[in-house]
């Protein structure tokens, strides 16, 4: 993949209301379906499924962007039949740097409804290790993914950034 970027789309309390994320929100066994489709239907590496009761969102790497094909994907699966009305409460990011700050914001808490929270950097793990035991975790996400985690401890040792929450 030489011109292959991480991106990403994101269902999350910023934009949309509680009860569209209880719509879209998914079980672990719906997540890893949706990996395995996409996997099998869309060329992308490094794909990674997150959804906890805040936010649905999927990571990927893709030569081309596929966010509004995999927003699509997602809805369908769901059941979801109006596209367009729920299509505005994603956010995209089609930049590699846009992309991969998301992921490092969500996974440190800064992007929680309560800022420092804990719950969410452990979901994302356990969505990391189903996206590694699937082998659909690349070299880059691996990367990124043990960056984010090493952060996440200093933040957590040097700083009283989780504190209050």
């Amino acid at each position: 993949m030489i011109n292959s970027q991480f991106r990403s789309v994101s269902l999350s309390h910023r934009l949309a209301p509680l009860h569209i994320r209880e719509q879209v929100a998914l079980t672990e066994q719906e997540a890893k379906d949706l990996m395995l489709y996409v996997k099998e239907f869309f060329q992308v590496s490094d794909l990674l499924v997150v959804s906890t009761c805040n936010r649905t969102e999927i990571y990927y790497h893709a030569d081309a962007d596929l966010s509004e094909e995999l927003i699509k994907v997602l809805l369908i699966k769901k059941g979801i039949t109006d596209l367009r009305g729920y299509s505005a409460y994603f956010e995209i990011y089609a930049e590699e740097n846009q992309a991969a700050r998301h992921l490092f914001e969500v996974a440190t808490g800064l992007h929680s409804q309560v800022v420092g929270d804990m719950q969410i950097p452990n979901q994302i793990k356990y969505a990391y290790q189903w996206s590694a035991d699937m082998h659909m975790a690349g070299p880059y996400l691996h990367r990124l993914m043990h960056t984010i985690f090493f952060a996440n401890k200093r933040v957590a040792q040097e700083t009283a950034f989780r504190d209050g929450a």
